[in-house]
């Protein structure tokens, strides 16, 4: 190999996946020495990041030979053609286990691939492997018995998140040109965020859930939505093209099929933009408050009207997410989770989801007594709720749903721009404490609204020690969060109205224009 070509099998990792499929279409350079490049990063990042719940790197490889073979014969391939991507553990790939960490399904072999895997293979896209997740997808920290934690590539010693952090572990450290994940509490917004990358929970129902393993089981409080992780903003449009194609006619019943918009049609200048900061609960560290109030500038210096919302709810969005999602008692969750290793977080939010009403109240008044505010409204929330108590969650989250969408139209705002946690990435272990940093994820999923994040800058030595001292756990917790997070990924949200993920992806462009390009250390 010339050092030229060895410079250029370098440099393939580095490119976005849209430049990945147009160099390989232009046959500039081959789908088999694109693939090459990514698994052997792969090889070398994982055993420090431990991303991979399996791998195929053989068949990828010859999956990627066969893409050579046809371009040659002049076929016109699919727009993902060649393109190196991961899944999230969950998905179902014919011949692998969709486990989500427990012990008592990592034998268990699929043997049909799911339908948005399937669309994006007829695209072209080759498989390298399957990403890890929490024990039944149910935290923040991305880490199980069966296939133990993944690393921060910023970090090894932080948390890439959940419940997708596999997947922005691995696209972070240039492992994966993209990836397929899904939300239901900031698992694809929060990994992003943590990691430096760009993710997108498209509108509740815009893409199927079928093909994947559950955990939240016959809920409907809420809908868990699929959508794409990557480096760029054009990766996330591209895979959203290729996911949202309904010909297949696969699933159709479980979804709206909306058209999708070209978001490179959103003038900025024309843009009304409202700036949600604090939500009234947990501040936001010192580097997310910048970021969110340097992205409002860039936008408003590329013609967009900006104005600040007030919108002190945190409260009630923690309530009433945690509420609705855990009105069973974590019923369900015990049932799927019978006979496997618990890891102890989990096991811990089992206990508290089945408390008695009279050991609750005791647990509760405790924490009070202890100035642990924060823990203690989270478990008071977390409780079993009665039929009746359920429907009048719903209600109140119709309710919180159209006062947020009134406060909108009264506005005449476009859009909405906010941190998309209040803290940068955790320590690990420190996130199940962490909840309540989480209501800015928590709000478009309440809403079913589309959300995006995208990295802007990392947090400043000068941002590490802002918060004050107090004896609740949460904050002091936070203040750990914040002490040598210095050169940390920061990323801002965007979330829009239904259906309107054009304007959501064209505030992130923008962004990403002026915005560093932040890179892992690993």
């Amino acid at each position: 190999m010339s050092s030229a070509t060895g410079e250029i099998t370098g440099e393939m990792i580095d490119w976005s996946a849209a430049e990945i499929a147009r160099r390989i279409a232009a046959k500039s350079i081959s789908a088999q020495d694109v693939c090459q490049a990514f698994v052997t990063r792969c090889q070398a990042v994982n055993p420090q990041l431990n991303a991979f719940t399996w791998q195929r790197f053989e068949q990828a490889l010859s999956e990627a030979t066969s893409i050579d073979e046809r371009l040659a014969r002049g076929e016109t391939l699919g727009p993902l053609a060649g393109v190196p991507i991961t899944v999230k553990d969950c998905f179902y790939f014919a011949g692998s286990t969709a486990s989500i960490g427990l012990s008592t399904l990592q034998h268990e072999v699929s043997t049909e691939t799911g339908p948005l895997v399937q669309r994006l293979q007829r695209a072209g896209a080759i498989v390298l492997g399957k990403t890890n997740v929490p024990q039944l997808m149910a935290m923040h920290e991305c880490d199980n018995p069966v296939y133990g934690r993944t690393n921060n590539p910023w970090n090894l010693a932080r948390t890439c998140g959940g419940s997708s952090g596999g997947e922005a572990a691995i696209i972070a450290a240039r492992g994966s040109a993209l990836g397929l994940a899904n939300d239901l509490g900031g698992s694809i917004r929060l990994p992003a965020h943590f990691c430096g990358i760009a993710g997108l929970m498209p509108t509740a129902r815009r893409l199927p859930n079928a093909g994947t393993q559950s955990n939240f089981r016959g809920f409907e409080g809420m809908r868990s939505s699929v959508g794409p992780l990557g480096r760029q903003v054009a990766d996330l449009d591209l895979a959203m093209r290729v996911l949202a194609d309904y010909s297949d006619d696969q699933a159709l019943p479980e979804i709206v099929p909306w058209p999708w918009r070209d978001y490179r049609a959103v003038d900025i200048g024309k843009l009304r933009i409202g700036l949600w900061l604090d939500d009234g609960y947990l501040s936001p560290s010192p580097a997310l408050q910048r970021a969110t109030r340097a992205a409002a500038d860039s936008l408003a210096n590329a013609g967009a009207t900006i104005e600040e919302l007030h919108f002190p709810r945190g409260e009630e969005i923690l309530d009433l997410y945690i509420g609705l999602i855990e009105a069973d008692g974590c019923a369900d969750l015990r049932r799927i989770a019978a006979s496997s290793q618990l890891d102890w977080r989990i096991s811990r939010m089992l206990t508290v989801g089945g408390l008695s009403r009279v050991s609750r109240a005791a647990v509760v008044g405790t924490l009070k007594m202890l100035g642990q505010g924060y823990l203690s409204r989270l478990i008071q929330a977390a409780r079993p709720r009665s039929a009746d108590e359920y429907w009048q969650l719903v209600r109140q989250r119709d309710a919180l749903r159209q006062e947020f969408r009134s406060l909108l139209e009264n506005k005449q705002l476009d859009t909405v721009i906010s941190p998309p946690h209040a803290l940068p990435a955790p320590q690990h272990t420190k996130a199940i404490d962490l909840m309540s940093a989480a209501s800015y994820a928590f709000l478009p999923n309440l809403l079913g609204w589309p959300a995006g994040v995208t990295p802007v800058t990392s947090v400043a030595a000068t941002e590490q020690n802002a918060r004050k001292l107090s004896r609740d756990r949460v904050l002091q917790q936070a203040m750990a969060v914040d002490a040598e997070s210095a050169g940390l990924p920061v990323g801002v949200q965007v979330i829009a109205p239904a259906w309107r993920e054009d304007v959501v992806l064209a505030v992130m462009n923008a962004l990403e224009q002026v915005s560093p390009k932040l890179r892992a250390v690993i």
